[in-house]
């Protein structure tokens, strides 16, 4: 196999990279795969061959014309960008299942994935871990919050909610700055949390080892398909199952609602003397 095929994430940008040379029916099998490269994973290299219209031995042709072992090899990376959470491979074909689920409208099939992906969420969670969690956000005495892509705008409402009721609450990274001259100057009694989930971008664990590396505890929020705890000290996992290829994160939002309650109950009667003052200054600054 060639080096150029062997990662997950090269697998459809290899066959479009071929396929203006590939013969007639092997075109028309790779353009099957390429509407929905994560079929791959679930169906047999005839139920593929089916859909595009030709034979078995046309897949081999095509397979070892791409340079890969097998369809089975094929499979495997389509799975990894499955588990990776590429959008492109997590498209499917429409069928009879998806024509039932259009039949009942738009909302039923998210309201369903949102109520099973918060029960999902807080039934892996214990209550005395969230507990404890909540108590080392209200009495760190800097908090910050990190979150990349869609990460970042997590990130960001969870400080919003957080300031409310707590001093020193920072979103990073902030535009056009790097990481390390906000990892020197952290404390033991400072808290880190990551918002890891999926896709990661790849210097997340790195991140987490330089803060544990500076004393200071790292809270991970991240995604259930996640087996890894990248280092942090605690890890809560939010399921995203959803009917589109797109994630579904309420069971993510839900959960920032429980942390903010705890530091909303921890804060005490600071916390309440923080927002009283806040709401004096939006009514003398005219700003709301």
């Amino acid at each position: 196999m060639t080096k150029e095929t062997s990662s997950a994430a090269d697998l459809s940008s290899w066959i479009q990279q071929h396929l203006d040379q590939l013969p007639q029916a092997e075109r028309r099998l790779a353009i099957v795969i390429l509407e929905a490269p994560g079929q791959l994973a679930s169906y047999s290299a005839s139920e593929v061959t089916r859909m595009a219209g030709v034979s078995n031995a046309t897949m081999t042709r095509l397979v070892q014309r791409l340079g890969y072992e097998n369809y089975d090899q094929m499979r495997r990376l389509s799975r990894q960008n499955m588990d990776w959470g590429s959008p492109l491979y997590l498209l499917d074909r429409k069928g009879a299942d998806d024509e039932a689920a259009e039949a009942q409208g738009p909302f039923e099939p998210h309201v369903a994935a949102s109520v099973q992906n918060i029960q999902g969420t807080f039934a892996g969670m214990s209550a005395a871990d969230i507990d404890v969690i909540g108590g080392a956000i209200a009495e760190a005495r800097q908090v910050r919050v990190f979150g990349q892509r869609n990460n970042y705008f997590f990130a960001a409402y969870l400080r919003w909610q957080f300031i409310q009721f707590r001093n020193n609450v920072y979103l990073l990274p902030v535009s056009g700055e790097t990481m390390g001259e906000y990892l020197v100057g952290l404390q033991p009694d400072d808290l880190f949390i990551v918002f890891g989930l999926r896709r990661r971008t790849p210097g997340l664990a790195a991140l987490i080892t330089a803060v544990s590396r500076a004393g200071v505890r790292t809270l991970l929020i991240t995604d259930s398909a996640n087996r890894s705890d990248l280092g942090a000290t605690w890890v809560l996992k939010c399921d995203t199952t959803s009917t589109t290829p797109l994630d579904n994160h309420t069971a993510v939002m839900a959960l920032c609602h429980v942390l903010a309650s705890q530091v909303i109950d921890k804060a005490g009667v600071a916390g309440r003397q923080r927002l009283i003052r806040i709401e004096e200054l939006h009514t003398e600054l005219k700003e709301l």
